[in-house]
Protein backbone atom coordinates (compact mmCIF):
# COMPACT_ATOMS: atom_id res chain seq x y z
CA UNK A 1 0.00 0.00 0.00
CA UNK A 2 1.44 3.39 -0.94
CA UNK A 3 1.28 6.53 1.19
CA UNK A 4 -1.95 7.80 -0.39
CA UNK A 5 -3.69 4.53 0.44
CA UNK A 6 -2.56 4.83 4.06
CA UNK A 7 -3.79 8.42 4.28
CA UNK A 8 -7.14 7.54 2.78
CA UNK A 9 -7.66 4.59 5.09
CA UNK A 10 -6.62 6.67 8.11
CA UNK A 11 -9.24 9.32 7.37
CA UNK A 12 -11.97 6.83 6.49
CA UNK A 13 -13.30 6.66 10.08
CA UNK A 14 -13.53 10.42 10.59
CA UNK A 15 -17.12 11.65 10.31
CA UNK A 16 -17.76 14.50 7.92
CA UNK A 17 -19.14 17.77 9.32
CA UNK A 18 -22.90 17.92 9.41
CA UNK A 19 -24.49 20.30 6.94
CA UNK A 20 -27.09 21.32 9.53
CA UNK A 21 -24.36 23.03 11.57
CA UNK A 22 -23.33 25.25 8.69
CA UNK A 23 -22.71 28.83 9.80
CA UNK A 24 -23.22 31.97 7.75
CA UNK A 25 -22.64 35.61 8.54
CA UNK A 26 -26.08 37.22 8.40
CA UNK A 27 -26.67 40.87 7.62
CA UNK A 28 -27.92 41.58 11.14
CA UNK A 29 -24.84 39.94 12.64
CA UNK A 30 -22.60 41.92 10.30
CA UNK A 31 -24.32 45.15 11.39
CA UNK A 32 -23.92 44.22 15.05
CA UNK A 33 -20.20 43.54 14.56
CA UNK A 34 -19.80 46.89 12.80
CA UNK A 35 -21.60 48.64 15.67
CA UNK A 36 -19.34 46.97 18.24
CA UNK A 37 -16.28 47.89 16.17
CA UNK A 38 -17.31 51.57 16.12
CA UNK A 39 -17.88 51.55 19.89
CA UNK A 40 -14.55 49.86 20.50
CA UNK A 41 -12.73 52.25 18.16
CA UNK A 42 -14.18 55.23 20.03
CA UNK A 43 -12.74 53.75 23.25
CA UNK A 44 -9.45 52.85 21.52
CA UNK A 45 -10.04 49.13 22.18
CA UNK A 46 -9.43 46.25 19.76
CA UNK A 47 -12.13 43.57 19.94
CA UNK A 48 -13.87 44.61 23.13
CA UNK A 49 -15.84 42.47 25.55
CA UNK A 50 -19.16 42.77 23.67
CA UNK A 51 -17.58 41.54 20.45
CA UNK A 52 -15.74 38.70 22.20
CA UNK A 53 -18.95 37.58 23.89
CA UNK A 54 -20.78 37.68 20.54
CA UNK A 55 -18.01 35.66 18.88
CA UNK A 56 -18.04 33.11 21.70
CA UNK A 57 -21.81 32.66 21.39
CA UNK A 58 -21.60 32.22 17.61
CA UNK A 59 -18.78 29.68 17.92
CA UNK A 60 -20.76 27.75 20.52
CA UNK A 61 -23.56 27.31 17.99
CA UNK A 62 -21.39 25.36 15.55
CA UNK A 63 -18.40 24.04 17.49
CA UNK A 64 -18.49 20.57 19.00
CA UNK A 65 -18.70 20.21 22.76
CA UNK A 66 -15.09 19.24 23.42
CA UNK A 67 -15.66 18.31 27.08
CA UNK A 68 -18.40 15.85 26.09
CA UNK A 69 -16.25 14.39 23.32
CA UNK A 70 -13.40 13.79 25.75
CA UNK A 71 -15.75 12.19 28.27
CA UNK A 72 -15.38 14.95 30.86
CA UNK A 73 -19.01 15.95 30.80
Amino acid sequence: MDITGIAKSHHAGIPKPSSKKEWKLSDSLREQIAEYAKEDAAQNVYMGNKFLALRKSEVAKVAPDKAALMGKD
